[in-house]
């Protein structure tokens, strides 16, 4: 495996074999991994190709030093994106932190590689520019961490009661928050359309939270509702990645 896909482990289908001109690229959560979104590759679809954003120190990658400052590695994989998409449109897709990450990528591509997607869908995160006050914060202890957890509703009773786990997860877990906090808001606004998702029982992302991001581009913006919490995303399945997909290859509406 080359450096340069070593940012895309999980793809639909390779360059060579499909016509399609249009890329979905996928970023994961705080404490997940490219192969969130492994399964959206697994099934074939007539209208995009998928790659699933692997970083340094995370999944399959995990034998790297992992980041702390997303600004750091932004240069290397905005630049992995142009390239591999050479001629295709770019469409990006985040989740909770991955929307924080789809954000600033879609600016670096922008400003520094004059490379404009085509849009960004984001879901389960506040916009970049807005806090959220009940977020863990990385000085906070591995208890606070655990709350965090126990509140997402996504982590097995049988893990959080299982001391050796929680001493396996925590570490990683922690530095993908220390990762998210280095995502600073310094005034960046984009001027695509972007499409904002929203759990209709995620109370830390709910509607009001998600129209924020209209704010974040002086383009179109879109707001959608879907029935679920924090993970509405994966516990959906396939439903939600065919509507991402559509969402996706949809014409800008001025």
């Amino acid at each position: 495996m080359t450096r340069k896909n070593r940012y895309f482990p999980f793809v639909s289908e390779a360059l060579a074999d499909n016509d399609k001109d249009t890329i979905l690229f996928c970023f994961h959560h705080a404490g997940g991994t490219a192969a969130a979104y492994r399964p959206w590759t697994l099934k074939a679809n007539d209208s995009v190709m998928i790659m699933c954003v692997e970083l340094p120190g995370k999944g399959t990658r995990r034998s790297e030093r992992m980041a702390a400052d997303f600004n750091e590695i932004l240069p290397e994989l905005s630049l992995n994106i142009a390239e591999i998409s050479r001629d295709r449109k770019i469409v990006l897709f985040g989740h909770s932190m991955g929307a924080a990450m789809a954000f600033y990528t879609a600016h670096y591509l922008w400003n520094h590689l004059d490379r404009k997607c085509e849009k960004i869908i984001v879901a389960g995160r506040q916009a970049p520019k807005k806090e959220n006050p009940y977020e863990f914060k990385t000085y906070m202890n591995d208890d606070a961490l655990i709350e965090e957890l126990v509140r997402y509703e996504a982590t097995p009773k049988e893990v959080l009661e299982n001391k050796e786990l929680l001493n396996f997860i925590l570490p990683g877990l922690r530095q993908d928050y220390i990762l998210n906090e280095s995502s600073a808001y310094h005034g960046e606004v984009l001027d695509i359309p972007i499409v904002a998702h929203a759990g209709s029982k995620d109370y830390e992302a709910d509607a009001k939270i998600m129209d924020l991001w209209q704010h974040m581009t002086t383009s179109t913006f879109q707001l959608k509702l879907f029935e679920g919490s924090y993970f509405f995303v994966t516990d959906l399945g396939n439903k939600y990645r065919d509507i991402v997909i559509q969402e996706a290859i949809k014409k800008r509406e001025d």
